[in-house]
């Protein structure tokens, strides 16, 4: 009982595709595995930055709110947005992300990665309730940030609404 070389390479053949069949999924896998790693990682900054905004309650010095500012680069910053005449009402403030205002932290999107059809810049959460003020505009009533692979393979997609419900599409 031995085997022809056909049969042999025959079999080999038939390996080498499911070999490479199975690297190919596991490559896709990859990427989505990346994409709603660092969507999720998006969805905690918001949720960090809300907290922080009721967190300040009681505080005899509380900052405007806590915002999130995101840039076409694939850089987001969790910001504390301040009143530029130290007015303790806020009345003065901006609700937009300064370069001199204190940063809390920073992300960085995977390299893979990028910002699809980014129409915001800014997310800030008020308190004490928080009220959510949306690039500066108080009628804007939700946010959609979507993240793709630069590959175009993926796309997962966070929505803000103005009430601070935070939701993963």
């Amino acid at each position: 009982m031995g085997f022809t070389m056909i049969e042999l390479l025959v079999v080999m053949a038939i390996m080498g595709l499911l070999t490479s069949l199975v690297i190919t999924y596991s490559r896709t896998g990859e990427r989505q595995i990346v994409l709603f790693k660092d969507q999720a990682s998006l969805i905690s900054l918001l949720i960090k930055a809300r907290s922080l905004s009721v967190g300040t309650l009681g505080e005899v010095v509380a900052p405007c709110g806590y915002g999130v500012n995101f840039n076409e680069s694939g850089s987001v910053i969790i910001f504390k947005d301040s009143s530029p005449g130290n007015d303790p009402k806020c009345l003065d403030a901006d609700n937009v992300y300064n370069s001199g205002e204190e940063k809390v932290e920073e992300f960085i999107l995977n390299p893979a990665l990028k910002f699809d059809e980014l129409d915001l810049a800014d997310i800030v959460f008020i308190p004490p309730m928080p009220k959510v003020v949306i690039d500066n505009d108080k009628t804007k009533l939700e946010a959609i940030i979507k993240i793709k692979s630069i590959s175009g393979s993926g796309e997962r997609a966070i929505k803000v609404t103005n009430a601070g419900q935070i939701t993963a599409q």
